[in-house]
């Protein structure tokens, strides 16, 4: 994730810093930012050279932080989803000039929880990319109980201006907008499939061919208004009875888990990825994001 935020920044026409602990996930982060970037290229995304992009990028060991970040004004942290090491690395950035902006790319904590105990919790934020980070257009905007309106808006204005699709989260909630909603849904697909409803492979089909083709031209709630309200409420009058509330992980994702079955990682999940590469079926991932941003950008 943390690559695509960085290209990104370095696609809106700022400099960037990237850090990681170790040089060889640094070097793998050099060379996925230049294929990433010819591959906008390729689909006449990119006004500039690839080359002009990546000069805009350093990368520096995580030992050299404090020093190298003195003249930064924005601040994006996106290490593992651990509490813990995030408070720690906020704690080292608490460090940095007061009018620097300290962000996270954290969907799973509040961002009171990641301030706490910091002397400047009024200039940390939330911002939440999702995969991929250098395509995917939305952010999700989360403050703290301290975080300063002025904050707010300048990290908004940010995302603008590197082009995103920034949205406020009104609320600190766990799982923030997306995530909550992208839950819920495959809890009751989960269940269909264990209740012989559907298979896999036919609900992702079911998915793409129906709501998730309209999604990006017409959001839920316009949709709803389509519809008509009376007609939705009928609606939900019935099936909301029988809907999955189940509060635990589905029993055939536990299944595969405990069989190393944890898709693409190992080769195997809810589909088979055996015989090919990894970065084959990121690449074609991409290739059909990129098709559906260039449209995208026409709505």
């Amino acid at each position: 994730m943390g690559e695509g935020i960085a290209q990104n920044f370095a696609q809106g026409g700022l400099s960037v810093r990237v850090f990681d602990q170790n040089t060889d996930i640094l070097t793998r982060c050099f060379n996925q930012v230049g294929a990433n970037l010819r591959l906008f290229a390729e689909f006449g995304l990119l006004p500039k050279e690839p080359s002009l992009i990546l000069s805009r990028m350093e990368f520096h060991l995580a030992r050299e932080l404090e020093k190298k970040i003195k003249d930064c004004a924005f601040v994006v942290e996106s290490i593992p989803e651990v509490l813990p090491q995030k408070r720690e690395l906020f704690a080292r950035l608490d460090s940095c000039h007061q009018d620097v902006i300290l962000s996270s790319n954290t969907s799973s904590f509040t961002m009171s929880a990641i301030a706490e105990g910091m002397r400047t919790p009024g200039r940390v934020i939330g911002l939440h990319y999702f995969m991929p980070a250098h395509i995917v257009p939305l952010v999700e905007i989360h403050r703290g109980k301290n975080t300063a309106d002025e904050v707010v808006e300048v990290t908004r204005q940010l995302m603008v201006k590197v082009g995103k699709k920034p949205v406020l989260v009104g609320k600190e909630v766990p799982g923030l907008i997306v995530n909550r909603i992208q839950t819920a849904m495959m809890r009751e697909a989960n269940y269909l499939v264990e209740q012989g409803v559907v298979t896999p492979e036919d609900f992702d089909m079911a998915a793409r061919a129906s709501y998730g083709f309209r999604l990006a031209s017409l959001g839920p709630f316009a949709q709803l208004d389509i519809n008509g309200l009376d007609t939705v409420m009928r609606g939900n009058e019935q099936i909301y009875k029988v809907l999955s509330n189940t509060t635990e992980p589905s029993p055939a994702i536990v299944e595969k888990v405990k069989r190393g079955e944890l898709g693409l990682k190992s080769g195997q999940g809810y589909y088979d990825y055996r015989g090919k590469s990894k970065e084959q079926i990121i690449e074609e991932r991409d290739r059909n994001l990129l098709k559906q941003l260039i449209l995208f950008n026409q709505l």
